[in-house]
């Protein structure tokens, strides 16, 4: 955009653009980054085809969807902005962080919590969820997700909005149960973060693809939209298919939950027997016994 003589002038530029106008190069979004995966990223920017979501998947980003827009309807009042957007052309990305929450000094415990934090909501099933709970820190995908906006936002707004940190909003789409944790900025996580996408960019331009993808062992080459055209990820599983066979948490979890039941309920019943067994009984309780009339 050319530069503009008044502030009036910019708003109008703007809204007379075409939002639709597709002649952009495909920028990478922070949530596909923080996967960690550039290989995936180089398969976004070359627009490659992705499968269709099934019926199932796509109610549940619904759900997320819904959850995110009540989550932030709970915040409008404590935030300076929703949807706030940023792009580093150098870099080739953009994206929309869910909030910019501000805490007023006279609210904030310290002087350290007030002030602007970058919030980011996640919904996740109730598995995940409690994994995430138990462990008392995000994942850490989500953890690199904040480190991008943190980094973005500052950098495209030079400044003048002066992030604390992020906090990451974690609520159980099954019970609305929720956590919430803190994330600081991380100069040194994000620098090494850029560099490998700035590697990733010059490659691509030579007409390479990146060998910076994820290791063997990780869960997400399963579910990967790329898996087809994908050799890393191809030889992942089936490295992953030779290793010995694992049960899945959740189905651990329904075993372990059942015979903790199980020997609660057998305990009960052999209670129930020995109080019996025990003490002395009136003749109107063991003709009650016996049934007899």
């Amino acid at each position: 955009m050319k530069k503009i003589k008044s502030a009036a002038a910019y708003a109008v530029e703007w809204l007379q653009k075409d939002s639709k106008d597709k002649k952009k190069l495909p920028y990478i979004k922070p949530s596909s980054l923080a996967k960690g995966c550039l290989l995936y990223i180089a398969f976004e920017l070359q627009e490659q085809p992705k499968p269709p979501f099934d019926a199932r998947v796509g109610r549940i980003l619904s759900v997320g969807t819904d959850s995110h827009r009540r989550l932030q309807r709970g915040l409008e009042r404590a935030c300076l902005a929703q949807e706030v957007f940023f792009e580093i052309e150098e870099y080739r990305i953009h994206g929309f962080c869910d909030g910019v929450l501000y805490i007023p000094p006279d609210k904030a415990a310290n002087e350290a919590m007030a002030g602007f934090w970058a919030l980011e909501f996640k919904t996740a099933a109730a598995s995940e969820f409690d994994k995430v709970k138990a462990a008392g820190i995000p994942k850490e995908e989500h953890v690199r997700q904040a480190q991008i906006y943190l980094w973005g936002l500052d950098a495209y707004y030079q400044g003048t909005v002066p992030l604390r940190g992020a906090i990451i909003y974690y609520e159980n789409r099954d019970t609305l149960e929720h956590a919430a944790y803190e994330v600081y900025p991380d100069p040194e996580a994000i620098n090494d973060l850029l560099a490998r996408v700035k590697k990733m960019l010059e490659g691509l331009e030579e007409g390479r693809l990146p060998d910076d993808f994820l290791p063997a062992d990780h869960w997400a080459h399963r579910y990967c939209p790329y898996l087809e055209i994908c050799e890393p990820g191809q030889r992942a599983m089936e490295w992953q298919a030779r290793q010995p066979k694992t049960l899945p948490d959740e189905v651990l979890a329904d075993i372990i939950a059942r015979r903790i039941v199980a020997k609660k309920g057998a305990e009960e019943m052999k209670d129930g027997q020995k109080k019996k067994k025990s003490g002395g009984r009136s003749l109107l309780e063991l003709a009650q016994d016996l049934e007899w009339e």
